[in-house]
Order: C-alpha cells, then structure tokens, then sequence
C-alpha cells in the first residue's frame, strides 16, 4: 500500500519580484562566470525567498507537520527551478509555486 497524500491549500502569493531583483544582482557581483554553485549560494543567499514562503506559508504548513527546518529541508530541493525562475527567468512564478507545492506536498510531515 502507497503513502495517502492529501493536498494542502497554500494561499496564492505574489510574485517576490524586489527578492528576484536582488537575486539577479548579487550574480552580477558574486559570480563572474556562469556557475552552477555560484548561483546556487545567489538563490539561497540570506533564506530571503524560504522566509517570503513561510511568512504566508506556515500556519498551513504547520498542520502538515512542518516547522522552519523540514521546511527549508524540502524547500532546497527546488534549487534548480529556483534558478530557473530567479535568475535565467526561464521559469515563471506560477510553475514554480505548483513545483514547490509538490514537493511540500510529498514530504509533507517527514520530520
């Protein structure tokens, strides 16, 4: 028998588009190169958009068995997409929201 997921309902938040600026401008100065590691530690820099999900995100999460660190634990596993979206603007808001729901839907209360 498989794990029994349930969806959540996460609030709709908009765009952090001032987080997204500041994104792409500490990889202007930080990487001089395109670097996946660079960018990376560009995206994740401060926790600023983990603490913009949760600061809309938590009370929802929490019923799920999330606190801040499972939290970010899963969160981190968007690196990829977050880039995308963040810094090669090749992903928008939207799909990201749905791919990170996803993954906090899979994990949700693996702590």
């Amino acid at each position: 028998m498989g794990i029994v997921v349930y969806p959540m309902d996460l609030p709709y938040i908009q765009e952090p588009v001032q987080i997204k600026n500041k994104m792409k401008q500490l990889k202007v100065v930080l990487c001089k190169q395109s670097d996946a590691d660079c960018d990376k530690m560009v995206v994740w820099n401060n926790n600023e958009l983990p603490k913009y999900l949760w600061a809309s995100w938590s009370s929802e999460l929490r019923r799920y068995g999330y606190d801040w660190q499972l939290f970010l634990k899963v969160i981190k596993l968007s690196t990829g997409d977050v880039v995308l979206w963040a810094l090669k603007d090749a992903l928008s808001w939207d799909e990201l929201v749905k791919k990170v729901s996803k993954l906090l839907i899979t994990y949700q209360g693996e702590n």
